[in-house]
């Protein structure tokens, strides 16, 4: 009969390289995760963004038909009476309008338009008084009363999906 003899050859490496590799594909599978979790959150980000900005533009050209709409009796205060103020100039106490929310308050105009966004987009009007219709209206004397056309400032502001942050944009916008 014959008489096997095993040798211990093996010293578990097997069972240490296997560990090395469950290791190295924990941490793979970690980074994958954190990867895709930071990209789902600059998406959300941007596509906020860009909700807050098409809802600040639905504003502006809403505030832009009204400007057109303004007639010349309209009283433009700083009181802001339906969104229409007076201009506002370096060194005023309410420079620039827009940036202040609390006081004086700002009689922001909402839009009806529904965009999608947390909270409806806003806009006010400031007269800047007038321009020439065109250049040769400069070189009338004495001036025409339909050569100087009204200027008005738009000032939209648009949320997205949170109250976080907006988009603020702005227009001068001559009647015609």
């Amino acid at each position: 009969m014959m008489n096997f003899r095993s040798t211990p050859t093996q010293k578990g490496a097997a069972l240490i390289i296997s560990l090395m590799m469950l290791v190295v594909m924990t941490i793979l599978g970690i980074s994958a995760v954190t990867t895709t979790t930071m990209e789902e959150k600059m998406a959300g980000n941007l596509r906020n963004k860009h909700l807050s900005f098409q809802s600040a533009e639905a504003a502006i050209r809403t505030g832009e038909i009204d400007a057109e709409s303004v007639s010349p009796d309209t009283v433009f205060s700083d009181a802001g009476t339906n969104g229409y103020y007076s201009r506002s100039d370096a060194g005023d106490n309410n420079y620039p309008i827009w940036e202040f929310e609390g006081t004086p308050a700002i009689n922001w105009q909402a839009i009806t338009t529904d965009t999608g966004a947390v909270q409806k987009a806003e806009y006010i009007i400031e007269d800047f008084g007038t321009s020439y219709r065109d250049a040769s209206c400069s070189l009338i004397v004495p001036l025409p009363p339909d050569c100087e056309l009204p200027i008005y400032r738009v000032t939209a502001r648009g949320w997205g999906l949170n109250t976080k942050g907006f988009s603020m944009i702005q227009s001068t916008y001559k009647q015609l």
